[in-house]
């Protein structure tokens, strides 16, 4: 295929003018899909982008049964997850929950980024399981798979919906974002952490916009990330960074920017994983690096397979998010020498489950 591109001289980035805003630059075929049938041309998978010029994103409802999940990694910290949406606009190449689209009929590429299912209904699950007396008010994870504050969010408000059953009910929760929407809630947000029921883990993976904008091209600018930490932290709400992932010969040389850089806008603490390149995803990166960073491709493909015994991903808890090897080792010194440089071991005193409250469905609250 004969791509249009822009060339940015001064990074090495090459980026294909037809899939702007976009982090796939393909589809790849579905694993559970029992026929495949082949393209009679490379890049038939921008036909309808690169002849229609349609680049829209689609929302789709479901209805789930449940809108908790457990969590059964032992290498998570966290038993229970929920999840707003299915797929993600932000675009972000190297998420690990790409896969999960496969699931639901569609492609860990565009289609992940594309196609997104909206959880309606999710606010009146919530609520009816924190109802339930079976429930004991342990903490859950929004959100697992997908960004609960992606661009989806600003149109359907089922976050916020979800925090305020939170807070009606004493829930406490744990937020994973990298999108400044999450500012939009500080007044639900302020009210939890007066009563130790919420944390804000805001991801960060690197302060080069030039980066960022291939990389994971629908979050918000790391300058918009670094007011989200002030602004939380100035509110009094328990704010942390997750730099995640780190990609050997990509960002791994900013470890003491970002860490220097979170911690003046008020961040306490700070944790990383390595990136890890499983199933679909291995196949998509590796297609992303080779047209958007061609001269350096090779090295980096080849220092994530250090950091993960020979392969692109791995599997084995325990050692898939940190890595293993020297390059592991080597960053994972460095960030223990920023940390404490940078005062940021500060270790999250567990969210409370004193003030959960059941009241049963069929019972009036007098109070």
């Amino acid at each position: 295929m004969v791509y249009n591109v822009v060339n940015d001289l001064d990074n090495n980035i090459v980026i294909p003018k037809n899939v702007k805003g976009r982090g796939a630059l393909r589809n790849t075929p579905n694993q559970f899909n029992k026929h495949v049938v082949e393209d009679f041309w490379d890049g038939s998978y921008f036909d309808e982008e690169f002849l229609l010029g349609n680049n829209e994103t689609s929302y789709t409802d479901i209805f789930p049964k449940t809108i908790i999940n457990p969590v059964n990694s032992p290498d998570v910290p966290a038993n229970w997850s929920m999840n707003p949406y299915q797929g993600c606009e932000h675009g972000c190449i190297y998420c690990y929950a790409r896969i999960t689209h496969e699931y639901w009929g569609y492609s860990a590429g565009t289609e992940f980024e594309k196609n997104i299912l909206v959880k309606k209904d999710a606010a009146a699950l919530l609520s009816k399981k924190l109802k339930s007396r079976t429930w004991t008010g342990e903490p859950i994870m929004l959100s697992g798979n997908t960004d609960c504050y992606q661009p989806a969010e600003k149109k359907y408000g089922i976050t916020r919906q979800l925090l305020e059953v939170c807070l009606k009910n004493n829930q406490p929760v744990g937020i994973i974002t990298k999108n400044a929407l999450i500012c939009r809630d500080i007044d639900i947000l302020k009210q939890l952490a007066e009563k130790n029921l919420v944390q804000v883990h805001l991801s960060i993976t690197t302060l080069d916009e030039s980066l960022r904008r291939v990389m994971e091209p629908r979050t918000s600018t790391s300058a918009n990330k670094l007011k989200t930490i002030a602004l939380l932290s100035d509110a009094n709400i328990p704010v942390h960074v997750m730099l995640a992932p780190i990609i050997p010969g990509l960002n791994s040389d900013e470890v003491f920017s970002i860490c220097e850089a979170v911690s003046k806008a008020g961040a306490t603490s700070l944790n990383h994983t390595m990136v890890r390149l499983n199933g679909a995803i291995a196949l998509l990166f590796e297609d992303w690096i080779l047209k958007t960073f061609p001269l350096k491709a090779s090295r980096v493909l080849n220092l994530i397979a250090e950091t993960q015994g020979g392969k692109l991903g791995n599997s084995t808890f325990g050692e898939r998010m940190k890595g293993t090897g020297a390059m592991a080792e080597s960053i994972q010194q460095q960030i223990q020498l920023a940390k404490k440089k940078f005062n940021l071991h500060y270790k999250p005193k567990p969210l409370s489950k004193m003030v959960h409250t059941v009241m049963p469905s069929n019972q009036l609250n007098l109070f």
